[in-house]
């Protein structure tokens, strides 16, 4: 990526975050990131390809903090509470990026491409959560109702932390706690 397209691509966040996407046109984001607003053009044919660009920035660093020190060949529990405890990290240290990709997440303006190319990211959890059931650990549900279940209680727990302002020992028992609250209610 070049200097120019980070500089874009974080303009884009800090004013998407602010102002929100509708309110932010693309003028503002290129004098915000100093350049000439037909430089952003050369990089994003539009706004919505800047959107994308954005989203898919947002969540590559989520997943390279997620997935750093990740035991592939440990236990489902074990790579489940890394991924609960990597998440909630994520969002509490980064909250202003966290509540932008979410906003996104949910939004309508994300192409259906990087929707997808962002899912095909994450077939390995999907994977583990079928794995789970099979083996008889997780109760029997549909593995996309179970995925479901694991991304509201993600949400939750960084909402809950970021609202109360929790750091160090308060947020290391949340997160602990977080967790097995989530583990009981899907496992037998």
């Amino acid at each position: 990526m070049q200097e120019k397209e980070k500089q874009l691509i974080e303009a884009s966040i800090d004013l998407f975050a602010k102002e929100g996407f509708w309110n932010t046109p693309t003028a503002r984001i290129a004098k915000h990131a100093g350049v000439a607003t037909g430089t952003l053009f050369n990089y994003f044919e539009s706004k919505d390809v800047l959107i994308d660009a954005v989203y898919q920035q947002l969540k590559r660093e989520w997943l390279l903090h997620v997935m750093a020190g990740y035991p592939a060949e440990g236990t489902i529990k074990a790579r489940v509470e890394h991924i609960w405890f990597r998440f909630i990290d994520w969002g509490v240290r980064f909250p202003v990026r966290y509540r932008l990709m979410m906003q996104l997440k949910l939004s309508n303006l994300v192409s259906a491409e990087v929707q997808q190319s962002q899912e095909s990211e994450l077939a390995f959890a999907y994977a583990m959560i079928e794995q789970g059931i099979q083996e008889g650990l997780f109760v029997v549900a549909s593995p996309h109702y179970l995925e479901e279940v694991f991304l509201a209680q993600l949400e939750a727990a960084v909402r809950y932390a970021t609202d109360h302002a929790l750091t160090d020992m308060p947020l290391t028992r949340h997160i602990a706690q977080g967790f097995e609250i989530f583990w009981k209610g899907v496992t037998h």
